[in-house]
């Protein structure tokens, strides 16, 4: 008869603004596009870090403050020897 009696999942789909972090490390860089695109990101080390956003530009991470959710559309990073910095989406 299948699966009637099966218990369903307490937690369903996606329940919050952000549902997948990526963490960028020194010495990297990355590019976001199509569904990977972030859609904000969080800054740990602000050392060295160029964020592109998503409709142009770019943000110099010195001018950022460590440990702040940035609400920004994220298209690449670039960090040099020492930033870290967390892609939401």
């Amino acid at each position: 008869m299948g699966i009637v009696d099966r218990t369903p999942p307490t937690i369903r789909g996606n329940l919050g603004d952000y549902n997948h972090a990526q963490k960028v490390a020194s010495s990297t860089t990355v590019a976001f596009s199509g569904s990977n695109e972030g859609r904000a990101f969080l800054v740990e080390n602000k050392s060295n870090v160029v964020i592109h956003c998503s409709a142009g530009g770019t943000i110099d991470a010195d001018a950022l403050v460590a440990g702040t959710l940035y609400p920004i559309g994220v298209k690449k990073v670039a960090i040099g020897g020492t930033g870290v910095i967390y892609v939401l989406r």
